[in-house]
Order: C-alpha cells, then sequence, then structure tokens
C-alpha cells in the first residue's frame, strides 16, 4: 500500500507495481487506464536499448519499464518540491507555482509531473533510438532516392519539414502526436479532467509548440507557466532528472554494468526550487551536501556511454539497423507486414497516420512488427536488403567492422602529437583537432589500403556529455562547485571516434571481415598521420 503522506495525484490508488529497479510504484485510476490503452501497450514490445541484446545479451528491458521509474522518480521530486513550496518561509515559491492555493492545485502539480514522466517517451517507435537515424534519412533524402515514387517522397520530405519546424527529435515528434490522440481518448474516458491534465503535460514536454492553446489548461488546473517549466526540468534539464536517473540504473542492471549505483533517495532530499528575483523565474537547485551524489550520476553517465550506449559493436548494430531501414523504404511493397494493407512508406510514417492507427489497434510499429520485416525480407527481399537482414539476425560477421574502434586510442594518438609539438594537450585542444580531421582524405586512402572497389567507410564521431547543452542550463544545479564533474564534462565532451568499414557485397564484406586486421593497423597510421597534419595546419607557431 502507500507509505505515509504520499501524494499520487488527483485520483485514487489503484495498483501497486513491482519493479526491479525502485521496488514498489503505486499508480492511481488515471494512470491505470491510460497502461491499458493500446500506446502504452505497444511499450511492451519496445526495447530500451533497441537491438543492443546482440552485444550485451540480457538487454531485453522495455520502454514500459523505464516510462514507469520515470514516472516514479518524477513523481517523488514533485512531492519534495511542493513541500519545500509550502513551507511557511516560502511564500514567493508557492505564489509563483499556483493560481489557485488549493488542495486540487496541489496534487495537479503531482498529477502533471506523473504524466509527464510516464508519457515522455510514448513515441518512440521499433527498437527505441536504433531506427531514428534510417528514418531520417529516408524522411530527409526521399527526393534523392530513385527507388521511391515521387509523390511518395513528397510527402515523407513533408513530414520531415513538419519535424523540423515542431524543433523535435524524431521520438518527440511521435510522442507529440500519440500524446494528442490520448488527450482524445481521455476526453471520453470516465476520468474528470484526465484530458486536461495530459494536456498540461504535453505543454510541459513541449512549452514552445503548444504555449497558445495550453496557457488556459494551466489556469484551470490551478497551475502557472513557471510550474509547468519546473516539471519540464524535473523529467529533462541535461544535468539530473528523472529520465536519466532512471534509464541510467535500470540499463547498468539490464546489461551487468555496474556504473549505475546513484542514491536517489539523497538526491531527492537535496533538491530545491531557488527563485531568482531579478528575472522573475524559478529554477533547481541542490543543496551542497548533495554534490557527492552529483558526482555520482555524472560518472555513471560518461561510464555508461562510454561502456554500452557508444560501445563499438553497438555502434556497429545501429548502422546495420539504419542501413535496413532504408532498404525497407525502398522494397517496402514487397516486405510490408500483410497487416499493413495497401498503405504505403509514406503513410506507414505518419505521426498522425500511425496514431489513429495504433489507437485503433490496427498496428503499432512494435519491435514484433520489425522483427516480423526483417524476416520476410530474407524470403522476399532483394539481394542487398538480404545482406542487411542477416547481420540483424544471425551472421554477425555482416555487421559493419570497426577498424578504428577504441575512442582512447584516438585521445593518446592526438594526445602525443600535441605534446610532441609542444601544444598544450588539455580538452579543448584535443576537441579541435579530431573534430578537424579530413574524413574524406581518411576514406578515400582506407580504402584504397582495402583494395576493394564495393569497400564503403563510415565515420562516426559523438561528444558522450555535451558543454554546449550543459552550459544551456547552467542555472540548473550548481554542478560548477565540484571539479570532479568539471573534469568529466572537459574529457565528455572530446569527441568519440569511430571508423568503420563494410560492402554492400556480401562476399566483399566477408574478404574484408578476413583481411580486419590488416586494414586496422593501416587505418591507425592513416589516422595518425592526418592528425600530424592537422596539428601543424591548426597550432601555427
Amino acid at each position: 500500500m502507500l507509505k505515509d503522506n504520499e501524494n499520487i495525484g488527483l485520483y485514487p490508488y489503484k495498483a501497486m507495481l513491482l519493479d526491479n529497479v525502485h521496488g514498489f510504484i503505486p499508480i492511481n485510476k488515471a494512470e491505470y487506464w491510460l497502461l491499458q490503452t493500446p500506446f502504452f501497450r505497444r511499450l511492451h514490445n519496445i526495447k530500451q536499448l533497441g537491438a543492443n541484446y546482440l552485444v550485451f545479451p540480457s538487454a531485453k528491458h522495455t520502454r514500459l519499464e523505464h516510462s514507469l521509474g520515470c514516472m516514479h522518480i518524477a513523481s517523488r521530486i514533485a512531492n519534495k518540491l511542493l513541500n519545500d513550496a509550502l513551507s511557511e518561509k516560502n511564500s514567493k515559491l508557492c505564489a509563483a507555482m499556483f493560481n489557485s492555493c488549493n488542495e486540487k492545485a496541489y496534487k495537479s502539480f503531482i498529477q502533471v509531473a506523473r504524466l509527464t514522466g510516464l508519457l515522455h517517451d510514448i513515441g518512440h517507435l521499433a527498437l527505441s533510438h536504433m531506427v531514428e537515424p534510417g528514418i531520417n534519412n529516408v524522411l530527409a533524402y526521399s527526393k534523392e532516392d530513385t527507388l521511391i515514387d515521387d509523390e511518395v517522397a513528397e510527402r515523407l520530405t513533408d513530414i520531415y519539414y513538419k519535424a523540423v519546424d515542431f524543433g523535435l527529435k524524431l521520438h518527440e515528434f511521435y510522442t507529440y502526436y500519440f500524446t494528442e490522440k490520448l488527450i482524445e481518448m481521455a476526453g471520453d474516458a470516465s476520468l474528470e479532467n484526465l484530458d486536461l491534465l495530459i494536456e498540461a503535460s504535453l505543454s510541459s514536454l513541449f512549452p514552445k509548440i503548444t504555449c497558445k492553446r495550453c496557457c488556459s489548461t494551466l489556469e484551470e488546473l490551478g497551475l502557472t507557466k513557471d510550474a509547468a517549466n519546473i516539471i519540464r526540468g524535473v523529467i529533462s534539464n541535461e544535468i539530473v532528472d528523472a529520465d536519466r536517473l532512471d534509464y541510467l540504473q535500470r540499463d547498468a542492471m539490464a546489461t551487468g554494468i555496474v556504473y549505475g549505483n546513484i542514491d536517489i533517495d539523497r538526491l531527492v532530499y537535496g533538491i530545491k526550487l531557488g527563485y531568482e528575483k531579478e528575472a522573475d523565474k524559478l529554477y533547481l537547485t541542490l543543496d551542497m551536501k548533495s554534490v557527492p551524489t552529483l558526482e555520482d550520476i555524472f560518472d555513471a553517465r560518461y561510464k555508461m556511454y562510454k561502456s554500452v550506449y557508444y560501445h563499438h559493436k553497438s555502434i556497429a548494430v545501429g548502422r546495420s539497423v539504419e542501413k535496413f531501414i532504408y532498404g525497407l523504404a525502398d522494397e517496402w511493397d514487397k516486405v510490408k507486414l500483410g497487416i499493413y494493407g495497401d498503405i504505403d512508406v509514406a503513410g506507414f510514417l505518419d505521426p498522425k497516420k500511425l496514431s489513429e492507427a495504433i489507437a485503433e489497434n490496427l498496428y503499432y510499429f512494435d519491435d514484433n512488427e520489425f522483427d516480423t520485416m526483417v524476416k520476410i525480407s530474407l524470403n522476399k527481399g532483394s539481394k542487398l536488403l538480404r545482406r542487411w537482414a542477416l547481420s540483424l539476425l544471425s551472421q554477425r560477421e555482416l555487421l559493419p567492422l570497426s577498424i578504428i574502434k577504441r575512442p582512447e586510442q584516438v585521445m593518446i594518438m592526438a594526445s602525443h602529437i600535441l605534446e610532441k609539438n609542444g601544444i598544450p594537450t588539455h580538452g579543448e585542444n584535443l576537441k579541435k583537432l579530431i573534430k578537424g580531421i579530413d574524413k574524406h582524405g581518411i576514406e578515400e586512402e582506407i580504402k584504397e589500403s582495402a583494395s576493394i572497389s564495393s569497400a564503403r567507410i563510415d565515420f562516426y564521431e559523438e561528444e558522450i556529455i555535451s558543454e554546449q547543452k550543459i552550459m544551456g542550463t547552467s542555472d540548473i544545479f550548481n554542478w560548477k562547485e565540484s571539479m570532479y564533474i568539471k573534469g568529466l564534462v572537459q574529457t565528455g565532451y572530446i569527441p568519440v571516434l569511430y571508423v568503420y568499414i563494410y560492402s554492400d557485397d556480401m562476399n566483399d564484406h566477408i574478404m574484408l571481415k578476413n583481411r580486419v586486421g590488416d586494414i586496422r593497423k593501416k587505418a591507425i597510421m592513416i589516422l595518425e598521420n592526418f592528425l600530424e597534419e592537422k596539428s601543424k595546419e591548426l597550432f601555427k607557431r
């Protein structure tokens, strides 16, 4: 049952779920209703880490588990912030958060925070983040693809530009439309104000898109825009949030990695509301006693990205998914599932149409459907599509081959070059050097050394911690008080660089696989030469 004084929102307690990360998670009547909808049932069949189980076999946990965990942490943080706002010495905080100081407004704040946590990832498609690069390519470059009908390509491009106009990542774009459909469905449910509360959650998630229409909704619930902004910060703030606090622990547990041990109790206790008088706005902060816990979070974040999310083989699997998705769009009519009827690929990827199909239980675009299309492609697809389908099924050797697969190797190489030339080896110089190399030149030399004309080179370059994003939320949490965190940030923004080689031809790819050791040695020498040349150009003395 519920703990004493535990506030779970506006609706009566309905059930208790047992979670392997957080223990017992209480849910109320409205949340129970949401969990029975097709939008949440489909999350049972969408893996949190996509096809990463091909690298970490036990990583088969789902988006539903994460959504419930995020809701639970958001609820705990929101309760703590509400208690702060209602304390006698913080009347300004209360006035900034609530239009009406009453029990309904207070419970609405908790309820919107819980729903926002529950809804924040509802738009993930099959294999979660892994399908997004492939789908983005289909949407953005369909007009350049001669195998896609011009009219279909036009509609795919329209979807792409709509997402760009919204300024959203792909899964956020779908989350927006799926949540819109849920608002419509909630209006027909016998749960008072649920549609308004979901709309307020949508406002918290996407304030720039919904600001005009949701002001009256917030006001009706007794909440201010500041309250909605605080809820958004609770869910996602680039420093420490309910989303990150759940997935770091959950993913570590599922993969067997030991870096996700975070003291949630200490963190929740230390989170506070601050008020900036000059700007007349609320913000989140953390007491100094909780900084060691914040250090643990940054440490877990750095090591999980390095060991799991940016594992060289995980990136290779993601590249195979991307290649398969692009081929799937080309051969859609041959390999699509029968349940999709006569819908073309543009209709399938249209978020509004997909939300309607999910609501009617026609199809979900979850992992089960994706896996089935992979298997159908083995029988009905072209030689090229079969090649990439096999890489995701039984033939690991068909994955792109990592020829630069240790980020530390690149950093050490770059450090030695800078040091040899008398240039300081701090993070900014390393970042500048690694990002500045001539990728086209490296690609051509590696292809020439491979001596297989069909060979292709892919680069993967990403920061573990984006200093720019963190600095953009510098008013949230006092992370700069820790030298340890500052050091991690300075290391984390040095790009992780991988280089892959592959061929669309299976026989040629196996030849590359058999010679990958020699290719790797040559690639390292080629990269070193290019780093040396770039350092002379960038740091003339």
